[in-house]
């Protein structure tokens, strides 16, 4: 007989391929009704939990202060959502409040689902890398077998997931799936069978990576990949504020970079390096450029934003846009945290940055206590240098749903739990 749990778990587990078939609806049919589609499993769940706590008559509170700072930021984003509403960017008042709603539930499903798992906080980890695996097995099954392309976003000749947001999630969906992985192998060498079936796992992710193509993800990976495999993680100091760095840096060490690349190895995995495309990062370096000359010469709207897709108002890349054969208003500065400070200003951006902060204290120390929740490590720091220079982590995108189960994690009150629960810490 099922009990709650296994109802809630359940629901959990097929949340993240009903996204991505969500994200498949958006693109085919309605971005409204692929975006009820994402959140039903969410919405679901809580639901579910309601009804619980109504059914128990019993409330406590469980949160912390990174709860409240998760809600205001997600209320930064409600916010710039709105604000674009204001100004006319969508002619769809429905989507927008849709968009919102997507944007702000799995947050709150989430901290059900990690309530319903205190007991067992392994149990959650198991959970999620099963979700994310049929995620990438409905987009195998999409892509090769039912001959489906991504309508959002795919270039001819690579692999494109059908349903995920866009080419690049694919890619970063895989290396956080490897990531992942590389933990489990790292403490399987007493069992083969596992070792064995989990190394293929991992090989056949570096396959469909390669096919992929996306070269910031690749190297990206990489440097997290030999970071964790040779436990330079443990001793490397300053990892969080480089990460932050990450364009400064890129933008100073193009032509470096394109040295490095030239080697013969990687102009076998990247297949595409030449000098121009590498130095400007397949024309990202412009965009970036634009927006640090607005942070530090126009400034309109530095502390609370532009509203979502805050570039557009600014008329920041009209040309870069036209370059790309893209409408200036679905075009993005390929950076999460830049459109985070164009759209939601300097307070968006701190709220971002203060979560990350805490999510990568919390799981470091999971991590370095050799706790079942210190794989989420090597995926926070993954994510934290991708979201300098992918758009992963911003709004609906893959990347944010998993931002908001890792910092659901870290908003519940650690201590109340031990004192409930010892035996599970």
């Amino acid at each position: 007989m099922l009990d709650k749990k296994d109802i809630i778990n359940f629901l959990f587990v097929v949340s993240f391929p009903i996204y991505g078939i969500g994200s498949f609806v958006s693109g085919n049919v309605s971005p409204t009704v692929g975006y009820m589609v994402s959140i039903s499993m969410h919405f679901l769940i809580v639901v579910f939990y309601l009804i619980d706590l109504m059914y128990k008559k019993e409330f406590r509170i469980r949160i912390n202060t990174s709860y409240f700072l998760m809600a205001l930021y997600l209320a930064s984003v409600a916010g710039s959502l709105l604000l674009a509403l204001s100004r006319a960017l969508s002619p769809n008042p429905t989507l927008m409040y849709t968009k919102i709603v997507l944007v702000v539930l799995p947050f709150h499903a989430f901290i059900a689902v990690c309530l319903y798992n205190e007991n067992s906080p392994e149990q959650l980890v198991k959970l999620a890398f099963r979700s994310l695996t049929y995620l990438l097995f409905i987009n195998l099954i999409g892509f090769f077998g039912l001959g489906l392309d991504n309508a959002t976003h795919s270039i001819e000749g690579r692999i494109n997931f059908p349903f995920l947001d866009g080419l690049y999630s694919g890619a970063c969906m895989l290396a956080v799936l490897n990531l992942m992985i590389l933990y489990y192998l790292q403490r399987a060498w007493d069992d083969p069978f596992k070792f064995s079936y989990m190394l293929l796992y991992f090989l056949g992710n570096l396959v469909l990576l390669f096919y992929i193509n996306s070269r910031l993800t690749i190297l990206v990976f990489i440097l997290v990949f030999f970071l964790f495999a040779f436990n330079f993680s443990k001793r490397f100091k300053g990892l969080f504020l480089i990460s932050l760095l990450t364009v400064p840096i890129l933008l100073n060490a193009g032509l470096l970079l394109y040295r490095i690349l030239s080697l013969p190895v990687f102009v076998f995995i990247m297949q595409r390096v030449n000098l121009v495309d590498v130095t400007t990062f397949n024309g990202r370096a412009l965009v970036w450029q634009r927006a640090i000359d607005w942070i530090f010469y126009d400034q309109r709207g530095l502390f609370f934003g532009n509203g979502s897709n805050g570039h557009y108002f600014l008329h920041l890349i009209p040309d870069i846009a036209k370059m790309w054969g893209v409408p200036e208003q679905y075009s993005h500065l390929h950076s999460t945290v830049l459109m985070v400070v164009v759209d939601q200003g300097l307070v968006g951006y701190g709220l971002l940055i203060w979560l990350f902060y805490r999510m990568y204290v919390y799981y470091r120390r999971k991590f370095q206590l050799g706790n079942k929740d210190g794989i989420f490590f090597s995926v926070v720091v993954f994510m934290l240098i991708v979201m300098q220079v992918d758009t992963f982590v911003l709004q609906e995108n893959l990347g944010s749903v998993i931002f908001s189960l890792l910092i659901a994690k870290v908003s519940l009150d650690e201590k109340v739990a031990r004192m409930e629960n010892p035996d599970t810490f």
